[in-house]
């Protein structure tokens, strides 16, 4: 019932059809939740549907009208962000008595969540950049980040945990990739403002999340995930001609991170040449 108000959103003939909604679906969520995880095969069929319907309102095919105000664009940003809050505090914690299908479903949207809101093919910060979702990116962003933290010991969210740091790994390395190529095809034209916040955001998270991982148990940590933190030095590595003193700090900081995981080749790959 609630799918398609929410996946209109702006196309709906009421301005303020999806908000009493969407209020209403918090109201319904704050209580049925917690019978939802405690009765999960009664509720087989509901996750599916969820995640759906979270993914239908926060990527909705119609966008806002031109005219929207800036006011009233952050006002609707902040239903947004409600969703995501509500992952956080109320879907996140539970993931080991949830679907699996249901939370990678999830992950999705946060690391969708994270790009898809901050990209812009714009070079110059003008006033349309402040459309772009911010507050709404960062939101997905740090809740995906606090729970890419690996513990010391092997805990029941291991998989949630796994999840989110290969989520984390593959957005920082479309983030990195994107933003380098655009930098050099926009030539003396400065990229727009939240491009540059959200790549030393970027930095930052690659930098605490190496000094997370080197922190954990080898045991804990599996070898796609230093895979892939391994593809991301030569990204990493094309962006120390970036002019942005910002970047270039947080830059060299996750540059220093790598240096614990260079090592001289074994007796036996010398041997054989490789």
């Amino acid at each position: 019932t609630f799918q398609l108000p929410l996946g209109l959103k702006y196309d709906c003939p009421s301005p303020t059809t999806w908000m009493l909604v969407a209020d209403s679906l918090f109201a319904i969520l704050g209580v049925g939740l917690p019978v939802a995880r405690q009765n999960r095969k009664a509720f087989s069929l509901m996750w599916g549907e969820l995640a759906a319907l979270f993914e239908n309102f926060l990527f909705t095919q119609h966008s806002c009208p031109p005219t929207l105000s800036v006011e009233d664009f952050q006002r609707d940003e902040a239903f947004d962000c409600r969703v995501v809050h509500l992952i956080r505090d109320d879907i996140l914690p539970h993931a080991s008595h949830l679907p699996p299908d249901f939370m990678v479903k999830i992950m999705d949207i946060l690391n969708k969540g994270s790009i898809h809101s901050t990209t812009s093919d714009c070079f110059v910060d003008t006033e349309s950049s402040r459309k772009l979702r911010e507050e709404f990116a960062r939101t997905c962003f740090e809740t995906l980040l606090q729970f890419s933290f690996v513990s010391d010991t092997v805990s029941e969210q291991g998989q949630l945990t796994r999840l989110a740091v290969m989520s984390l790994l593959r957005r920082c390395q479309e983030v990195v990739t994107k933003y380098v190529e655009d930098e050099r095809l926009s030539g003396k034209c400065p990229l727009p403002r939240p491009r540059l916040a959200e790549m030393s955001s970027v930095l930052k998270a690659i930098t605490t999340l190496l000094q997370s991982l080197k922190k954990a148990p080898k045991e804990n940590v599996e070898v796609t995930v230093w895979n892939q933190v391994i593809k991301l030095y030569p990204a990493l590595v094309e962006c120390t001609t970036l002019p942005s003193p910002q970047v270039s700090k947080s830059l060299r900081d996750a540059l220093h991170e790598f240096c614990d995981l260079l090592a001289p080749p074994g007796s036996a790959v010398l041997h054989n040449g490789r």
